[in-house]
């Protein structure tokens, strides 16, 4: 089924892992990631350009202003949902004149929180049929876990034990599970179906390690 793609951002982790532990028990949610700073954040938004990015607003109010304007330009698709934080010198309508699509008072629950998630979500997301997970093969899914991770064919053909021209036609038949259309398109329509983890920022795999990665196993084709 289509996924809303979230990415949650802030200084807090208690929080960021809260809120991602959160939405994975929502089947229609998938956290792309959670980042920690304002230079990982516009170049993972630029990157993957998720439906919601969840911001806790940093101490540093000018540097919040900034990071949602320069959102506003990279990821202009991408509604910003932004929470209130204690340390944070900054108010409601600083945020929303800079361009935050939502904000949610302190006194709001999860519930008052998965509702603003799916509202500020496309509509044809919302509204989207259901329809079944593409099932890929265990070495498509490790294929993608390489590509994820910034891998070339030949690195990931190295660690896997198989040849350049066998990566590709995995990488192939996965295009074509996942209606994608560039390696980035591959593996952003993997993690949001749940089939995939997104690797942390700056993490490499290296040889011998996409078999063992830990993430969701299908049949080998």
């Amino acid at each position: 089924m289509p996924h809303i793609s979230v990415l949650v951002a802030g200084e807090t982790a208690l929080l960021r892992d809260a809120l991602t532990e959160l939405f994975h028990t929502q089947a229609d949610i998938c956290v792309l990631g959670q980042t920690t700073g304002e230079h990982e954040l516009l170049c993972r938004a630029a990157a993957l350009h998720p439906h919601v990015i969840l911001l806790e607003p940093w101490a540093d109010g000018s540097a919040v202003i900034r990071t949602v304007r320069s959102l506003r330009r990279l990821t202009p698709r991408s509604a910003v949902l932004a929470l209130p934080a204690r340390g944070a010198l900054i108010d409601r309508r600083a945020l929303e004149a800079a361009g935050v699509h939502r904000y949610l008072p302190r006194d709001a629950g999860w519930d008052a929180l998965l509702a603003a998630v799916r509202s500020l979500a496309p509509a044809a997301v919302r509204n989207a049929v259901k329809r079944p997970v593409p099932a890929l093969s265990r070495r498509e899914t490790q294929v993608l876990r390489g590509v994820a991770t910034a891998m070339t064919n030949q690195q990931v053909a190295s660690s896997l034990g198989i040849t350049t021209g066998t990566v590709k036609r995995h990488l192939h038949a996965a295009f074509r599970k996942l209606d994608a259309v560039s390696r980035l398109d591959a593996v952003t329509q993997a993690a949001a179906a749940g089939l995939i983890i997104l690797p942390a920022p700056g993490s490499v795999c290296g040889a011998g390690t996409l078999g063992d990665a830990s993430g969701p196993r299908r049949p080998e084709a």
